[in-house]
Parts: C-alpha cells; sequence; structure tokens
C-alpha cells in the first residue's frame, strides 16, 4: 500500500508531532522491509537465533517482515503491537518517512492520514523531538551503517584495478543487498547470527553477546566475504 505524501523536505528542527490513538490501522497491508539489525532486535523479543526467525517471521529470503492472509502484521494481537520495544525503524517513524541523499543529507517526508486513521497531527514539538519519543536513534544508526556498507560495494565494484573475478563478486553482493529479490539468491548475510558465526569460527574472535557490537562485527564479516 503506497501512502501519499503531504509534506517533503522536513528537518530535523521543522514542527512536527503526532498523537498516535491506537487504531492499529498502519499495522495492516504494508510491505516492512528489514535490515539484519532489525532482525536481531526482533528475534531477541522472541528468544530466538537469527536464523530461526528469519524462518518463521520473513519473506523475500529475510528482507520482509511477513504479514498473514488478511494482510495484518504477524506481531499484531489483540493489545496491539506485541513486539514494540523492538519494532522496526519505519514502524517508528510512522507516519513519517526517513531519507538519507548519497552524500549523506537526511530529510523527511511526512505521509498523509491513512481512510480511519484516528492520529492526530499537530505541531507542537520537532521531528528531532518525535524521533527521540519514539527511540528510533540506534535503529537510523543501523541503517545507515548498512547504507555506507553497500556505498563501500558500490565503490569497490568501480575501482578500475579490480580483477574480473573479484569484479563479480562484489556485483553479486551489490545484487542482494539493493535488489531484495524475491527469490533465486542467497541472502544469507541477512542471517546477522550465521554471518557473525562463521567470521568468528574462520577467525577465532569470540561471538559478541551485545546487539550492537554483534552488528559491527557483521558489517566487518560482509566487507571481508566480499573481499
Amino acid at each position: 500500500m503506497t501512502i501519499p505524501v503531504c509534506k517533503s523536505g522536513l528537518e530535523r528542527t521543522s514542527p512536527f508531532g503526532y498523537t498516535c490513538h491506537r487504531c492499529l490501522g498502519c499495522c495492516r497491508f504494508k510491505k516492512i522491509q528489514l535490515n539484519p539489525y532489525e532482525i536481531a532486535r526482533l528475534a531477541k523479543n522472541r528468544g530466538l537465533s537469527t536464523t530461526d526467525f528469519i524462518g518463521r517471521y520473513t519473506t523475500n529470503g529475510g528482507t520482509v517482515l511477513r504479514f498473514d492472509e488478511e494482510g495484518t502484521c504477524v506481531f499484531l494481537d489483540d493489545r496491539g503491537c506485541s513486539v514494540h520495544p523492538d519494532r522496526p525503524l519505519v514502524c517508528r517513524l510512522y507516519p513519517l518517512g526517513r531519507h538519507v541523499h548519497f552524500l549523506g543529507v537526511e530529510y523527511f517526508n511526512q505521509m498523509a492520514s491513512e481512510p480511519g486513521c484516528r492520529g492526530v497531527f499537530h505541531d507542537n514539538g520537532t521531528v528531532a523531538q518525535y524521533l527521540d519519543e519514539q527511540g528510533a536513534e540506534p535503529f537510523m544508526h543501523a541503517a545507515d551503517l548498512y547504507l555506507d556498507l553497500l556505498r563501500r560495494l558500490l565503490d569497490a565494484l568501480q575501482d578500475q584495478e579490480m580483477e574480473p573475478p573479484y569484479c563479480e563478486k562484489v556485483l553479486e553482493t551489490v545484487r542482494m543487498v539493493s535488489e531484495r529479490p524475491e527469490g533465486g539468491h542467497d541472502l544469507s548475510w541477512i542471517d546477522m547470527d550465521r554471518a557473525v558465526g562463521d567470521y568468528c569460527r574462520q577467525t577465532g574472535l569470540p561471538v559478541p553477546d551485545e546487539i550492537e557490537a554483534k552488528m559491527a562485527m557483521h558489517v566487518k564479516a560482509v566487507r571481508a566475504w566480499a573481499a
């Protein structure tokens, strides 16, 4: 479902506020794309490894959160979002959308209210205050890390001195990161526990306990894998 944009080019200092009245309409008929950090947070919430979580709760090789046959998020129950403390960034930002230009310039769009939505917009705060209220910072940091990973892979691909076998391997990695295909590609790198576990076995390093430390090692492992 595509939601129209009613305001664009908002900055963190721009006036913005939104009060949710829990109509739960935003939890239906959406496509919630996930990065490895979001998968790891949700997996920990469910007491699962990222490997098991991907198999049980995602589609598209782990890149999209599963919705049921009626178009409802698998984590929506009678009380609301059952994984609310660890919900993905797009859920935290709603009704904002965050965009980062390839030069690092950040801006936000405000989406229009959906039919039947009981949420109320106001200008009694700023975008920055809303982000803080939603606990968005660690999720934005993770999104930026994985975006930077993609950029580094693209830069490597453009290196004129690369040998053909290396070039082909980097290109395939970039395709797996950027295309988010429906199927037919090995997307196992998205599985943080698996990728970090393999990397630690190969290097003799201990597997980090904290998700943030594991994410940093995951990014390092993917870079090493591409090389």
